[in-house]
């Protein structure tokens, strides 16, 4: 049974994977903002927190001479980075996969794959 979910998480990740990274992030984007709209107060605070801090790095890096289109570039790799990783863990999560174990299994289920 827990192979019949990684192979169906896998099928997921390549999925996803062919998708251009603009339309994942705006794909993804859209469900966040629905998503959002069922976060507690709390957590919008702690977001809003999140926020000024990543604002005082890109400042700090400004400073030092650091180009806007090379802290763009980064901030982009990042959050695509991070919604790639986001959107597997969820559907890990849908499936009734252990986070751990899924990492566990689909690094031998894609050991020799090209990335």
């Amino acid at each position: 049974m827990i192979g019949e979910k990684l192979r169906e998480l896998g099928e997921y990740i390549e999925k996803i994977d062919e998708i251009k990274p603009i339309e994942l992030l705006e794909t993804n984007m859209k469900k966040i903002e629905k998503e959002l709209e069922e976060v507690p107060t709390e957590q919008l605070e702690l977001g809003s927190e999140f926020n000024k801090d990543i604002f005082k790095v890109i400042n700090e890096y400004s400073k030092e001479g650091i180009s806007n289109s090379v802290i763009l570039c980064g901030l982009y790799n990042i959050l695509i980075g991070f919604s790639r990783k986001s959107m597997i863990e969820t559907q890990a999560e849908l499936l009734g996969i252990d986070r751990k174990m899924y990492k566990d299994e689909m690094n031998l289920l894609f050991k020799g794959k090209s990335t």
